[in-house]
């Protein structure tokens, strides 16, 4: 991903390099200096300027921050800093020198291999015990904060290269005493791991993260998704619906009582479930303990062992949480009003290419200043200014020659195309995606020329 217009300070950090970039903030390595050689490098997650005026999302980030600030664990990425650095609010987290656990699973499914038993346990022993903890974390008063992460997936897993195990990214955590509780109705998190009481009636608690954790579980033992469809309302409905079978029926070696464990974490009725996450440790114990050498031992060699595979490969920078990461592959921006279509072009390209989404013009338009993708693909009628003033706005920034876009339509006619072809839009497209089409059409406008 392009470094340009990186700062080279924010607050006491140096800024060596830029990690990741999302809809709402980026996150960059920082490195604090000091006397003597002392060197510390931090993860710095600075909100984007085009929601530096919402006040809404700033009291969201600054509750991330006093939230995760009460969470001193050893299983759960430390906040150092929350503060304001020249109008951006950021926040210095402690940086994972390794990867996300997800990460492991995309390299190890690529190829045609899977994590052991005792890894998978081990990963489970060390998620369930920062579960616990946030759970069961008591207030100055000496009352339960009911603090819940809403968003535990393998994205969310990291990995060190020592086989330590964390859970980053409270961002969208609830706590009873949050200055800025969630809207009524509105969901947070990834929908193939929300439990069904989440999306049913919007209602969190300690068993739905565990629900999460038996959907993590489950996909590391068999590298396959539990319930991911080819859009959100196939995944949601499959949560709802769907019966998990048996880990062992994908992957033989899963004993049984792995089996039991997963599976009754992924029980929909919540009072089914494992009260609290310790229940998860001391179950997991005996599948790990006995390992030789130990897991812990095992998952740092698979981390070391697809990290020197990387090293062969073109420069990829890491991934932090749960976004988009940084890498060599060609960046999409989708801008369109309908999350389902986001997640259905998602869910086409995520594979080859790093896409990233906007509801509007005017979010688009903040994405591509600060990262310019290769591709736009973007509905014609939006709210406010349209696809095409997007297009001919692209057109005018010399800054932005190089990317190419498509215009998605409810109307082929010729009036639209040449409509399109006059803004400059590469390509038009039906509203209604047609996933072979749209890679055609992407790999075309990106292949180098003869």
């Amino acid at each position: 991903m392009s470094q340009a217009g990186l700062p080279a300070r924010i607050g006491q950090y140096d800024v060596v390099r830029r990690l990741a970039y999302g809809g709402m903030a980026e996150v960059l390595l920082g490195r604090l200096c000091g006397a003597d050689g002392f060197r510390k490098d931090v993860v710095i997650k600075r909100v984007l300027p085009h929601l530096a005026s919402n006040a809404e999302f700033i009291t969201m980030f600054r509750d991330e921050a006093r939230i995760t600030a009460r969470l001193h664990h050893g299983n759960i990425v430390q906040v150092l800093e929350f503060a304001e650095a020249d109008g951006p609010y950021y926040l210095a987290l402690e940086y994972v020198h390794g990867t996300t656990l997800g990460n492991i699973l995309h390299a190890l499914w690529r190829n045609g291999a899977k994590l052991g038993v005792p890894e998978v346990a081990h990963v489970g022993i060390e998620v369930a015990r920062a579960l616990d903890y946030a759970h069961r974390k008591l207030g100055d008063d000496g009352s339960l904060l009911e603090i819940v992460h809403r968003d535990v997936s393998p994205s969310n897993v990291l990995v060190s290269v020592e086989g330590e195990v964390k859970l980053a990214d409270f961002g969208i955590a609830r706590a009873r005493q949050r200055l800025s509780p969630t809207q009524a109705g509105h969901v947070k998190g990834k929908f193939a791991y929300m439990a069904p009481e989440a999306l049913t009636q919007g209602k969190v608690d300690a068993r739905s993260d565990l629900f999460a954790l038996g959907a993590v579980l489950f996909e590391a033992l068999t590298n396959t998704p539990a319930f991911r469809a080819e859009n959100e309302a196939q995944t949601i409905h499959h949560v709802l619906t769907y019966e998990v079978p048996p880990p062992s029926t994908l992957n033989p070696e899963v004993p049984p009582r792995l089996d039991e464990i997963v599976l009754s974490l992924m029980q929909r009725d919540p009072a089914r479930r494992p009260a609290r996450g310790l229940e998860v440790v001391e179950a997991l114990g005996p599948l790990c303990l006995r390992s030789v050498p130990p897991a812990a031992d095992v998952l740092a060699a698979t981390v070391a062992r697809l990290q020197a595979v990387d090293a062969a490969r073109p420069p990829r920078e890491p991934v932090t949480g749960n976004l988009i990461p940084a890498s060599v592959r060609r960046r999409v921006l989708v801008v369109d009003e309908s999350r389902t279509l986001r997640a259905l072009v998602k869910a086409t390209l995520g594979a080859r290419y790093v896409v990233i989404e906007a509801a509007t013009v005017e979010e688009a338009s903040a994405l591509m200043r600060s990262a310019p993708p290769g591709v736009v693909l973007c509905q014609r009628v939006l709210s406010g200014a349209s696809g095409l003033d997007l297009c001919r706005a692209i057109r005018a920034d010399a800054a932005l020659g190089d990317v190419r876009f498509i215009l998605l339509t409810g109307d082929e006619t010729p009036e639209v195309q040449a409509e399109a072809a006059a803004a400059g839009a590469d390509a038009v497209l039906p509203k209604r995606l047609e996933p072979a089409r749209l890679d055609e059409t992407i790999d075309r406008l990106l292949r180098p020329p003869v």
